[in-house]
């Protein structure tokens, strides 16, 4: 019975994120769950939740399999440890779930969402962190409830989505209703709504028009020298379907120019001319070398064809782009040869066009991360841009969870972001986390397609609570917990 009430969370949970998005669910999947954890020893707790979360980590990050070496066992095992390693934050809460149970009721509700949200957040951080999949990501289309992000931060989500779950829990177990935490718990998720309603009838008035162009080069093409000038040609195609459009910038996905810049001087002449004669603003991707030092870098070329500059990822993908702890791990070259990128140093911030209409890039997953967002933001960035490659993860639900969390960057900062993807999700999406425009085909499909678009974006030049003071919400929520064990 432990076992299927697990797995109905797991499940629960899993359907409440894309692909299903039945985002609704999420306020219920964690009731089974903690059906099974009421009145356990810690023990017991720890290994049930940490089943619950093994199978709802193995549904949504399964995906990783296909990020390195497809067949290779070293695939197969690197994905089982990063599922078995962040299942152990279920299980966390789960011995949480236990511990506070002496805490009243109303108290208890408050510590056991902190503890969540602490759990979210050391997950987001620890070992460089992993910031897909949180509870809140899930809600990422109800626009009313996210903007507390602005102050908050996506945990704000977690936070009420967890409140509700354990109200409604402990109303099945007292078997009557709970009139005291009702009110409170309602109230709050209300005040949350009312504040989220600014977003009606919102009006800017600056905007930038940016152009997104998702080639959907297929991962074996990108290595393959001959068949670069045909990437090139396919992409400077599709962005001319943007050539009316008037765009203050085109943007081209992650290594857009596959190689390194340098031993391409052809190809990028070609952009460049493009660029140039399109009179608009090109900005690629491509891999950058500075004698034994690789950067994966974005290029922006002027209107007039000239380059005029270049940002460096400073967050770089472990077991991706660099091998930690490479004293240590080196033996894993034997299964997974990796050469190691070197990071970027400065947050970079792009000017274009007469207006001087500033820019910063965040590149693969560097849009899921708010540090980042908010650095670029304090450097004075008036928008955002993404550029990604999800191909690496196949026709899977990856592309769509990457777009959920890069959503929260938006509404945290609020600054818009246009996402260039070589095989989606690209999209452009507004300060309030609106998903304006995405690149689709005739049947609404939005991977593994090709095609352009464009929007123009409205521009926020305000700084937000979140931008100014960072995650002072989960601070508080840290300082929830301790304050309660104190008490014990």
């Amino acid at each position: 019975m432990a076992f299927l009430f697990c797995l109905l969370s797991a499940g629960l949970l899993d359907l409440s994120f894309p692909q299903i998005q039945w985002a609704f669910l999420a306020w219920v999947a964690l009731i089974p769950l903690l059906c099974v954890l009421d009145g356990q020893r810690p023990w017991v707790a720890f290994r049930r939740a940490y089943l619950c979360g093994f199978l709802f980590f193995a549904a949504t990050v399964g995906w990783v399999i296909y990020v390195t070496y497809e067949g290779v066992l070293a695939a197969y095992a690197g994905t089982f440890f990063l599922v078995a390693f962040l299942s152990l934050y279920f299980a966390l809460f789960g011995v949480m779930f236990v511990y506070f149970q002496r805490v009243a009721l109303i108290p208890r509700i408050f510590v056991l969402s902190s503890g969540w949200v602490a759990l979210e957040f050391i997950r987001a951080h620890l070992f460089t962190g992993f910031g897909w999949v949180m509870l809140g990501h899930s809600q990422y289309k109800d626009l009313w409830l996210i903007q507390i992000a602005d102050t908050t931060g996506v945990y704000g989500i977690s936070f009420l989505v967890v409140m509700i779950n354990l109200l409604l829990f402990e109303i099945w177990r007292a078997r009557k209703f709970l009139p005291k935490a009702t009110i409170i718990v309602t109230a709050i998720l209300f005040a949350a709504l009312i504040y989220g309603g600014r977003i009606t009838g919102q009006k800017y008035d600056q905007t930038v028009r940016v152009g997104v162009v998702q080639p959907n080069t297929p991962l074996e093409e990108s290595w393959d020298e001959s068949r670069k000038p045909l990437i090139i040609a396919k992409t400077i195609h599709l962005s001319q379907k943007l050539r009316d459009q008037k765009l203050n910038l085109i943007v081209w996905p992650e290594t857009s120019l596959p190689g390194t810049i340098s031993d391409e001087p052809f190809l990028t002449g070609e952009i460049q001319a493009f660029a140039a004669k399109l009179d608009t603003p090109v900005l690629i991707g491509s891999v950058a070398q500075e004698g034994d030092h690789y950067y994966n870098s974005a290029f922006l070329i002027a209107e007039g064809g000239q380059m005029s500059g270049r940002y460096d990822k400073i967050h770089l993908v472990p077991f991706g782009e660099y091998l930690p702890l490479r004293p240590v791990l080196g033996w894993i070259n034997k299964f997974v040869p990796l050469d190691d990128f070197t990071p970027g140093k400065t947050y970079t911030v792009f000017s274009i066009g007469p207006l001087h209409r500033k820019f910063s890039v965040l590149i693969c997953f560097e849009d899921t991360l708010g540090d980042l967002d908010r650095r670029f933001t304090q450097a004075g960035a008036d928008f955002f841009v993404n550029m990604t490659n999800d191909v690496w993860f196949k026709d899977t639900k990856a592309p769509f969870l990457h777009l959920q969390a890069a959503v929260f960057g938006c509404v945290e900062t609020h600054r818009s972001l246009a996402r260039a993807a070589n095989t989606g999700v690209s999209a452009l999406v507004d300060p309030w986390g609106r998903i304006i425009a995405t690149v689709t085909d005739g049947h609404g499909k939005e991977t593994f397609v090709e095609g352009a678009t464009w929007a123009a974006l409205p521009l926020d030049h305000e700084k937000t609570f979140y931008t100014k003071y960072g995650d002072v919400f989960t601070i508080l929520c840290f300082l929830c917990i301790l304050v309660a064990s104190a008490t014990l």
